[in-house]
């Protein structure tokens, strides 16, 4: 996937991105951060057809994205969202049959046995014949991941797949993250609030800021205090932590000015 000069900004808005070229790294975690603001979201709604450019265009193999029939690019692109459709009285085996549309025409088609792979890498076996309505925050949002999967994509983009979640749960999904990247090699690409989770999973990052792309490096290349002070615009400090390594941490201004 390319992204080939693209500007967006909604309608009546001043422009939000500002001529963004790059490339996704294919087979690797990509993870876009930058302060609130800076586009993050809409860059991946982009990526995922979801909105077009004002200019320029996404090209995914070798053609442009919007060019690419709906139920085809399900079959290449899946997202999971902050908002969800509402399935609460539907079970969850069910909610993840939904994701296998993007190859049959029919919900009745699907028979259990073809998403029980996709249950069982999202650790949802033991919750499959619950309804959504009972599950935890942390649960459902497996239970969106598990529905993605279903569509067998080359790429899975997530917007903040951790918010929400209390520090189990965000362990516990970017665990499965990992793995699915490593086992499965899917292209991650994920829009996340916490900069150091992002640092820790990704291969790959994302500086925004401004509707521009400041940095593209690997989370070494970017541990670098006054790039990140100047993303975030804020006093920034990286620390070593014992059986973790380097830590980012933000610096109230009456702290750093003692």
């Amino acid at each position: 996937m390319d992204l080939n000069q693209v500007s967006y900004h909604y309608p009546q808005q001043p422009t939000l991105l500002n001529e963004i070229s790059a490339t996704i790294p294919v087979g690797h975690i990509l993870s876009i951060i930058g302060p609130n603001g800076a586009g993050k979201s809409t860059l991946l709604k982009l990526m995922a057809g979801i909105l077009q450019p004002s200019g320029g265009e996404v090209d995914l193999d070798g053609q442009p994205i919007s060019s690419i029939p709906r139920k085809q690019l399900a079959t290449k692109v899946a997202v999971v969202s902050q908002q969800n459709d509402i399935f609460d009285d539907m079970k969850v085996i069910d909610v993840v049959k939904t994701g296998r549309l993007a190859h049959h025409s029919l919900l009745a088609t699907i028979s259990d046995a073809e998403v029980a792979k996709y249950i069982q890498a999202t650790h949802l076996t033991s919750l499959a014949q619950r309804p959504l309505s009972s599950l935890s925050g942390g649960q459902r949002q497996r239970v969106w991941l598990a529905s993605a999967l279903a569509q067998d994509p080359t790429y899975l983009l997530l917007d903040e797949p951790t918010t929400y979640l209390d520090i189990h749960y965000q362990a516990e999904l970017m665990g499965i993250l990992k793995q699915l990247n490593e086992q499965k090699h899917i292209t991650i690409i994920m829009v996340i609030h916490d900069i150091n989770q992002a640092f820790k999973i990704s291969d790959v990052l994302w500086l925004v800021k401004r509707g521009e792309v400041v940095k593209v490096g690997k989370p070494e290349e970017c541990y670098d205090r006054e790039l990140l002070a100047n993303i975030f615009e804020t006093n920034i400090q990286i620390v070593d932590v014992p059986h973790y390594g380097k830590y980012i941490v933000e610096i109230p201004e009456t702290q750093a000015e003692s």
